[in-house]
């Protein structure tokens, strides 16, 4: 028979409502409940998990149900550390949306609290799930491609996507770069960022608290160099959802990960797109993609398999890189780290 884990989400939004979504359906797992202040956004997901329960805030679950395996945090990420704390300190293993947090004291704080309570912590980079990145990481670890030299890392999309959906409540770099950040020091297993400069643009966004695009050039210590590119700028007629795309140049060989074309592109009389058959694309009615092999493989994970989700460890690592980045970005000088 088939042990089911019980899993509360807190944060009904958009990538909350998601998560929901997947455990409600996965087998070997169970939701158990969502929390939000917003009871609206909550019915609407609860609604779809028969016995999934509501709560207002962690504090009510945490004093309500006491067999939680897992509980899955996807609140803004500045409000990150108040709910992983208390959850660790109840002895329930955590998984945290990326970035872990946006302040290095609060990622500290949260590894800090999962480490005291002995309790299980992973973070959400759910790159790591997908095949052709996953395949690319393998391409690394056989040392077929030699010693890498650069790579290039590109994600960029369109204005009616990230700025729409999050506003000013989050830096691009935050919000996007971090993806490729966590992908580079996934393959760059061993080296550390040394310097970066980077500049950024807010011509378009700026009037709504956020960039337009932020490019910069990293030198790790086993001397690759790395470009980063990411923009919320595309037109709103772009094809492409997400312009994603790396390449990695090595002392042997090279391989490229090319993600813009979706493999399916529809149009109408009002206009045409791209529809998403990787992230988080729906079929037969299930949330499915990336977003769904990483839930599936944490589920895994809690029973001892051995999965590449992100740990606390590497998520601090990825948010350390992203704000020197950010920092160069707003200072124009050259940002060295130990």
């Amino acid at each position: 028979m088939i042990k089911r884990r019980r899993v509360a989400v807190i944060g009904a939004g958009f990538m909350g409502s998601m998560h929901a979504g997947i455990f409600a359906n996965m087998v070997g797992s169970e939701l158990a409940a969502i929390v939000d202040p917003n009871r609206v956004l909550a019915e609407a997901v609860a609604a779809k998990a028969p016995g999934c329960k509501i709560y207002d805030s962690h504090q009510a679950l945490l004093s309500t149900e006491r067999d939680l395996d897992l509980v899955s945090i996807c609140t803004p990420d500045n409000l990150h550390l108040a709910p992983a704390a208390a959850v660790a300190e109840a002895g329930i293993s955590i998984f945290v949306e990326k970035p872990i947090s946006s302040k290095v004291e609060d990622a500290k704080a949260i590894i800090a609290a999962c480490e005291a309570a002995n309790v299980k912590l992973g973070v959400g980079y759910l790159l790591r799930f997908d095949p052709r990145y996953a395949a690319a990481k393998e391409l690394m670890i056989s040392g077929r491609i030699g010693e890498p030299i650069h790579i290039y890392a590109r994600r960029n999309s369109a204005r009616t996507e990230g700025p729409k959906r999050y506003g000013g409540k989050l830096p691009l770099a935050l919000h996007v770069t971090v993806h490729d950040v966590d992908m580079v020091l996934w393959m760059l297993e061993g080296q550390h960022p040394v310097s970066i400069y980077a500049q950024q643009t807010d011509r378009l966004l700026g009037s709504s608290g956020t960039q337009d695009s932020i490019a910069a050039i990293v030198r790790f210590s086993g001397g690759t160099v790395v470009n980063f590119e990411s923009a919320w700028s595309l037109p709103s007629g772009a094809r492409h959802m997400i312009d994603a795309r790396m390449e990695v140049i090595g002392t042997d060989g090279s391989f490229e990960v090319q993600c813009g074309d979706s493999g399916l592109y529809f149009a109408s009389n009002e206009g045409s797109r791209e529809i998403d058959t990787q992230h988080w694309p729906l079929l037969n009615g299930r949330i499915d993609g990336d977003l769904a092999r990483q839930l599936g493989g944490l589920i895994d994970w809690l029973d001892g398999a051995a999965m590449p989700i992100a740990t606390g460890q590497e998520a601090l690592r990825s948010l350390e890189l992203t704000l020197a980045m950010m920092q160069s970005a707003e200072s124009g000088e050259i940002v060295r780290l130990g």
